[in-house]
């Protein structure tokens, strides 16, 4: 285990609820590792430099958030797929920063307001293919779940690790052509739900993000948003 610490909570944790997440904070980590699901590998000592708080506490935040684990095709269900972004978002938002939150979207009609939430206030979140292991997630669907969940959380950024999953190979391409496009949350999510309805129709058969991507589009051609 990366964390070893972390093997207490199995036995003190209480089940987690559909709009519930756990934070723990201050685990230290011991390992090095190398692979993902069953390529996992213990490969050395790990010497953890991270600071200490006031408590003494490693300045590390580790969430908890259960994905479902249900036959493949179910996982398309427009039920899933708000389970799933709820519970992102419930690991994903900062309680602390509830009346940042709450301003932001009183003033939700006055853009001129938008400048008074500082993106600096707010730390990123790292995540990889949330529950597309042994759950049988689909890296492609959870990766715009946790995006769209990060969003609406307000996080400045999100570190995606996609430990080289072959369904994956042109997420970034997808992003920023999003972005060019300056997709809002909920355009994301429609689109989301207008994929897995088709899916569930046999109306495609591709991934999400193929099917995003105009057919006309080389792969690869990736274009930059300019800060």
């Amino acid at each position: 285990m990366i964390n070893p610490e972390l093997i207490v909570g199995m036995l003190f944790l209480s089940c987690m609820e559909d709009n519930e997440a756990i934070e723990i904070f201050g685990a230290e980590r011991f390992s090095q590792y190398m692979g993902y699901g069953s390529s996992f590998r213990f490969v050395g000592d790990y010497l953890d430099t991270k600071p200490f708080d006031s408590m003494g506490r490693r300045r590390t935040r580790i969430v908890a958030i259960d994905a479902l684990d249900c036959p493949a095709r179910l996982h398309y269900e427009s039920g899933c797929l708000l389970r799933e972004v709820n519970k992102a978002f419930c690991g994903f938002f900062d309680q602390s920063k509830h009346h940042l939150y709450a301003k932001l979207f009183q003033d939700l009609h006055n853009k001129d307001d938008f400048s008074s939430i500082n993106s600096s206030e707010y730390v990123g979140v790292s995540t990889g293919n949330w529950g597309c292991g042994a759950f049988g997630g689909n890296p492609e669907i959870k990766s715009m779940i946790q995006w769209i969940a990060a969003s609406q959380a307000l996080r400045p950024f999100v570190n995606y690790y996609t430990f080289e999953d072959v369904s994956l190979q042109r997420l970034e391409e997808v992003i920023q052509w999003i972005r060019l496009h300056g997709w809002t949350v909920g355009e994301l999510w429609h689109m989301l739900m207008e994929y897995s309805s088709q899916r569930l129709g046999g109306e495609t058969h591709k991934g999400f993000l193929a099917w995003l991507l105009p057919s006309d589009r080389p792969k690869n051609q990736v274009h930059y948003m300019s800060e």
